[in-house]
């Protein structure tokens, strides 16, 4: 295996100096203060020394935006043995919601992507953090614990369920958020009012 040379163990410690400094922009005043001016001020570079570890813009920020998603991959929800795919599922949509509680700006600037969106919903199947959710409803359903209403798919079933979870996160961090902890209460009686219509009981 090939040892990282000195000149390249540099390089990689200068560019995530740079990521770094993104991210506390991105966390102290959102995504919309990140530029390469602020960037290069912030780690006492030339903004045009800066293009030596990065194109533009846009790269830092999805190099921000995949941190962000490998973050909410790893804050998983709380199961506990002899826990039902009913209440994972819910306990999930809870986890969830609760990650865009802590990180606001990370979840925001995970939702804000446009470029880097899928081109058709099948490529959108296949992206692992839809996959992972299709994959348990498919799971739940083959356990014969939630049932596919009639003329639907678990496509369907999935896509509602994400729906849900998101307008949640989404309504909680923005229009209701003065009122933040009634409103979840009440969206997790949805939560559970979705998984009672995916019984198969």
């Amino acid at each position: 295996m090939t040892q990282p040379t000195p000149s390249s163990r540099r390089y990689e410690k200068t560019r995530q100096g740079i990521l770094d400094a993104a991210r506390a922009i991105l966390l102290e005043q959102g995504v919309q203060a990140i530029s390469m001016r602020t960037l290069a001020e912030k780690v006492d570079y030339s903004p045009a020394a800066l293009y030596k570890y990065f194109s533009n813009k846009e790269e830092i920020i999805e190099a921000l935006r995949q941190e962000a998603w490998a973050l909410l991959a790893a804050h998983e929800p709380e199961v506990e043995p002899g826990m039902s795919l009913g209440e994972i599922f819910i306990q999930s949509g809870r986890s969830y919601v609760d990650f865009a509680t802590r990180y606001p700006e990370y979840y925001l600037l995970m939702m804000s992507t446009v470029e880097g969106g899928p081109a058709s919903l099948a490529a959108f199947k296949q992206d692992p953090n839809f996959l992972s959710l299709l994959q348990f409803m498919e799971a739940a359903v083959a356990a014969g614990e939630f049932k596919v209403p009639d003329g639907y798919t678990t496509f369907h079933m999935t896509l509602l369920s994400w729906f849900s979870v998101h307008a949640v996160a989404l309504l909680k961090l923005t229009m209701m958020s003065q009122c933040a902890d009634e409103f979840e209460a009440t969206s997790l009686e949805v939560f559970q009012m979705i998984c009672g219509f995916f019984s198969a009981k």
